[in-house]
């Protein structure tokens, strides 16, 4: 199996197809994260999961090669979710997550715990407490200062007693 930045460089230098695999590595996860944000809209987290690969392949030449592929892909996707929440004024999310937690059993609690925070405090907790990373990780990817991440941490923690 090819690393990420091999297929970053063969996409780089021969083309486009050769991207594909890094879709197939990353789709779920992404998917996953678009699903908890979203709190659990099937259609709205397909599409968010399309288009933060169409972005990464956009732009694939800023990528910068010393840096973690994945985390570089969290962050194009937690950005795509950012822009279509503002972009969408119809989509209101409240109303999608009530119906959503009814449907998706598994996920209730985290549903219903993170569906009153920001947009900022959700992606945060998301990558906190369902994907295991750690601040420095968090920080990397949304390209925030770690103290404000800890401080949005808190904060939101706060909100949640």
């Amino acid at each position: 199996m090819h690393s990420d930045l091999d297929i970053v460089k063969k996409t780089l230098s021969d083309g486009n197809e050769y991207f594909e695999p890094l879709i197939t590595r990353y789709n779920n996860y992404i998917f996953s994260i678009m699903m908890r944000l979203t709190s659990g809209n099937v259609d709205f987290s397909e599409d968010l999961t399309q288009l933060s690969f169409l972005r990464a392949l956009k732009y694939l030449n800023s990528y910068d090669q010393k840096k973690n592929f994945k985390n570089w892909l969290i962050s194009i996707a937690v950005n795509c979710f950012k822009s279509e929440i503002k972009k969408e004024s119809k989509y209101i999310l409240d109303e999608v997550s009530d119906i959503a937690v009814e449907e998706s059993k598994t996920s209730n609690d985290f549903y219903k715990i993170i569906k009153n925070l920001n947009v900022n405090e959700r992606v945060i907790l998301t990558l906190k407490y369902v994907y295991d990373q750690k601040n420095e990780e968090i920080a990397s990817t949304l390209k925030l200062n770690i103290n404000t991440i800890k401080s949005i941490t808190k904060r939101a923690l706060d909100k949640l007693k």
